[in-house]
């Protein structure tokens, strides 16, 4: 069986919904895996853990938001079970969470001023040697009834390398364009912030959003216990 039929065989039997408004990770399901159908749900979880909880394991935070985005769909589901399951196709719900660590095992914010965002970039090329973690906590649901769910878990890791030769009015240009703004860590590399990256450790998609190998494997195992 060819990769595109095995996508086509999963739509047929499955209602694949994306738990996240982002752009980016609906490109990477839609476009780059091939699931052409695909409904879009927002979490009700509010991500609003107390990172202090987690200074000491920062790859907790994420995990942890993951799975609570996770409980919250199933708890919706729960609630309108009767409705769903008259649907007759069971569901498979991708749910996901994105963090960037520094050097310093600090969790960065999403800047929301220029100023923050430059300041970000400036330790991550001249301050330190050291690569940015971008962590991603996937979290995948296998609904066929309020009785009858499956979950399975993965989290993927990518060190980021900036270029620490890059003269300032690089990164100061960047910051004016404001692609990066009101992003984790103030970058994105699928755009032209790429050029501040002299290279990676892992996967590519996981920086942009959704570590494609591992969460299409982790489809893959939830099928295999169906």
């Amino acid at each position: 069986m060819t990769l595109s039929k095995t996508i086509q065989g999963i739509s047929s039997k499955y209602n694949i919904i994306l738990a996240s408004s982002s752009p980016r990770r609906y490109e990477i399901v839609h476009d780059i895996m091939g699931f052409a159908d695909i409904q879009i749900m927002k979490p009700s979880f509010e991500e609003n853990l107390d990172k202090s909880i987690y200074a000491d394991n920062p790859i907790g935070y994420v995990e942890e938001t993951s799975l609570q985005k996770a409980q919250g769909i199933i708890h919706d589901f729960s609630v309108n079970s009767a409705e769903l399951e008259a649907n007759c196709k069971p569901k498979l719900i991708i749910c996901a969470d994105t963090i960037i660590i520094d050097n310093e095992n600090r969790i960065l914010e999403k800047p929301k001023i220029k100023e923050i965002q430059l300041s970000n970039l400036k330790h991550f090329c001249y301050e330190t040697d050291d690569p940015v973690r971008v962590v991603t906590a996937v979290t995948i649901i296998q609904w066929k009834s309020k009785n009858n769910y499956q979950i399975k878990r993965v989290t993927d890791t990518t060190k980021v390398y900036f270029d620490g030769t890059l003269p300032l009015s690089v990164l100061e240009d960047y910051v004016e364009s404001g692609d990066g703004l009101l992003v984790a860590g103030g970058f994105k590399i699928q755009s032209i912030g790429g050029v501040m990256i002299e290279k990676i450790e892992g996967d590519y998609y996981n920086v942009v959003g959704l570590p494609l190998n591992k969460t299409f494997k982790c489809i893959l195992g939830l099928l295999e216990l169906s």
